[in-house]
């Protein structure tokens, strides 16, 4: 009875085993979260806009060391942006109370140099996002009606730019925050494995376990 239990305990081991090997496959991808606060300074003066964005980036393009990679050619573009967001906010307001809310084209961003040290991302680079309007009236920090915002992240952190166009002549002015005067603090923290990998470990389990009852319900033994 003892050899039997034991035999039945290592097997079940196995599928354990097993079942962590599929979550920890090829398919699994870590997922980072970046934020940022800063002043956006002129020409919007008082405004804040601060940020969020995640990040999926496939454990096989994460190096175990310090390395720049290169997303397209290393990774063939498979780490990804999956959200981006800017909130406006008064800086002069203890509440910082959301003024408007910018949610870009997660597909417009893509990555492009993926900065690692020590094996943590903390820097990247991508292309401009789409440009995107904050629908409400801002005039009371400069923004005008005809102004939409784009963003950007670099190696030196994120940036938000800004465009404003005359229908009349299609002339525009356009121009960034300033990062001199109003340096960003861009932190990336790395989260948990991809919902879909620790899924398919979920699922190996399940089916483990129901296929143990099935041989119980039957009497056959493993």
């Amino acid at each position: 009875m003892k050899q039997r239990a034991a035999a039945r305990y290592l097997n079940w081991m196995r599928g354990l085993a097993l079942a962590t090997a599929c979550a920890a496959g090829p398919s699994q991808a870590a997922v980072y979260t970046g934020v940022w606060d800063p002043t956006y300074g002129a020409p919007f003066g008082n405004l804040g806009w601060r940020g969020s964005a995640h990040f999926s980036v496939p454990a096989s393009c994460e190096p175990s060391g310090t390395a720049d990679v290169d997303n397209t050619t290393a990774c063939g573009g498979a780490a990804v942006v999956t959200d981006a967001r800017v909130e406006f906010y008064d800086n002069t307001d203890l509440g910082q109370a959301t003024l408007a809310t910018l949610d870009f084209n997660p597909s417009s961003l893509v990555l492009g140099t993926l900065r690692f040290v020590g094996g943590m991302l903390t820097e990247l680079s991508s292309s401009d996002s789409d440009r995107v309007a904050s629908g409400v009236d801002l005039s009371a920090y400069s923004v005008s009606s005809n102004t939409s915002f784009a963003l950007q992240f670099t190696l030196g952190g994120p940036m938000l730019g800004w465009q404003s166009c005359l229908a009349r002549d299609d002339s525009c002015n356009g121009g960034f925050n300033d990062g001199t005067q109003h340096p960003l603090q861009f932190t990336i923290t790395r989260g948990l494995p991809e919902p879909g990998a620790l899924g398919l470990s979920a699922l190996a389990l399940a089916v483990l376990w129901q296929s143990r009852r099935r041989r119980a319900a039957t009497g056959v033994r493993p």
